[in-house]
């Protein structure tokens, strides 16, 4: 977010921020179009940046200059890197040839008063493939003369290049050296810088000996005489000779024994579902811990209104409908309800006829309905006014008499509650009935109510436009686009003019 904020600013300085409303489009393209082309370049260019510069922002973060030839370092540069929460500082110093002090030129001892008088881990880097053009003798040979600038400090040998040879693959002779000097007690890390082979095993080995060796400093010294002096252990003297060993939580103690013996780890849920894929059941009841283990897996009781539902369950509810069942198929089989035509009297018949008839008409309406066009909107049942005499055709078709229905609810109704469905409009090519009739059926506009003519009408519609500049003006405005926020500002055009110019102004 930081990059992009650092661009975006970059981009308000260097390209124009401001756009008027009078421009043409080709023009505002080709602003936009500029910005666009400014933060493209300036993003390859970062990028390409980083990457090239890779290697030294991780590391280090040091600008050093990398070259395929000798002595390419001639001063001393220095860059810092992060371990175990620490800032470590790194220098890296110019090459040094084997010849007398005397000597040695301005470049050479820069490096000899650093490695002289500065308190660190020396790293000495060898070439053990001798492509630098000098052999390993010539190289130890180096390092026994300046060998005593490295007392009393951590030394390690790095022997680089192992991705072109290794020590193993030296004659036995330079691989003796290499044995030798690690008798002494200086190590020997191979490392490839090409391949960042061995390179993290030489920083942290060369971190931990110099936070080991200044802390061994330190405790040499007399500081630390002083703080031990304010520190005080407290012992408890004996009350008794009763003896009170520490106590330690068996758990611990059978952790500590499955650590020693090396015993197989308990496996956990993650671990079965590996072994087992598919078949794999996520089962959690196993780990309850309760009084009695069988009761893992019982059926939780469900609660309502604090009663257990259980509770009102009959255990023999499908026994006893089973038994219903059985008695029903005995009833019917035995003709319990059947019952005789011949018993019936007529208008018994005459009311099943007339439910047939009923049930079949609803059939033929509901058929009716479903072949209509039902996806259009529906008018709803109050708005409907259905006419007494389709009312009764249908109920007579039926079956019904409706003879004498003057006084019924349906009749009554009608005639008290007024019409609710629409007036059909009146056709433009029908000719208005009166005047007043011809002035309520158009309806004057809003914009052009109460006023008298169409001068007046300009002048409304020209001070509406008047009034909403400022707010178009404000809604085209972006952030990027120049504001003056006071036009006159006070405190330089009020007062009393004094002698003088008026550049200013």
């Amino acid at each position: 977010q930081d990059f992009i904020d650092l661009t975006l600013s970059k981009t308000q300085r260097k390209t124009p921020t401001v756009i008027h409303k009078h421009y043409q489009i080709h023009r505002i393209r080709q602003f936009y179009m500029r910005k666009v082309k400014y933060t493209q370049q300036n993003y390859h260019d970062r990028l390409t940046q980083i990457l090239t510069d890779f290697p030294k922002l991780d590391v280090t973060r040091a600008d050093v200059e990398v070259q395929p030839y000798a002595f390419t370092t001639k001063s001393l540069f220095v860059g810092h890197m992060d371990y175990r929460y620490l800032r470590w500082q790194v220098v890296d110093t110019p090459g040094i040839l084997d010849h007398p002090l005397e000597e040695r030129n301005t470049i050479e001892m820069q490096a000899i008063t650093a490695l002289a008088h500065l308190r660190a881990a020396v790293l000495f880097v060898m070439d053990v493939s001798e492509q630098c053009g000098h052999s390993l003798e010539e190289q130890l040979e180096l390092f026994k003369n300046i060998k005593p600038l490295f007392a009393n400090k951590p030394l390690i040998l790095v022997a680089n290049k192992c991705d072109v040879k290794r020590i193993s693959e030296l004659p036995e002779e330079n691989q003796k050296m290499f044995e030798n000097l690690e008798a002494e007690g200086f190590p020997v890390i191979e490392t490839s810088t090409l391949t960042e082979e061995g390179v993290i095993k030489v920083k942290t080995e060369a971190c931990d000996r110099l936070l080991s060796h200044r802390v061994d400093t330190k405790m040499k010294g007399n500081k630390v005489n002083e703080v031990l002096n304010r520190l005080h252990l407290a012992v408890p003297s004996k009350r008794d000779n009763k003896e009170r060993p520490p106590f330690i939580p068996e758990g611990a103690v059978t952790r500590k024994k499955r650590m020693e013996v090396d015993a197989p780890k308990k496996k956990r849920e993650r671990d079965l579902e590996v072994e087992m894929g598919d078949d794999y059941i996520l089962d959690l009841q196993k780990y309850w811990d309760l009084m009695n283990s069988s009761e893992k897996y019982d059926k939780i009781p469900e609660i309502w209104e604090g009663h257990n539902i259980a509770d009102y369950i009959d255990p023999d509810i499908m026994r006893k409908l089973e038994e219903l069942e059985k008695e029903e198929e005995l009833r019917q089989a035995a003709g319990e309800y059947d019952s005789e035509p011949e018993s019936e009297d007529e208008e018994m018949l005459e009311i099943r006829k007339l439910a047939q008839q009923i049930r079949e008409k609803k059939k033929l309406k509901i058929l009716e309905s479903k072949e209509k066009d039902t996806q259009g909107p529906k008018m709803p049942r109050t708005a409907k006014r259905v006419q007494r005499k389709i009312l009764e055709k249908e109920m007579s078709s039926l079956g019904l008499d409706m003879a004498g229905k003057d006084e019924a609810h349906y009749v009554v109704q009608a005639r008290r509650s007024r019409s609710v469905t629409r007036k059909r409009k009146r056709e433009e090519s029908e000719p208005p009935k009166s005047a007043a009739r011809s002035r309520s059926s158009s309806r004057t506009p809003r914009d052009t109510s109460g006023l008298r003519d169409a001068k007046m009408v300009k002048k409304v519609k020209t001070i509406m436009k008047n009034s909403q500049k400022k707010m178009n003006r404000l809604g085209k405005k972006g952030e990027a686009d120049r504001h003056v926020f006071d036009l006159k500002p006070k405190h330089l055009l009020s007062g009393k003019r004094k002698s003088g110019t008026t550049q200013r102004r």
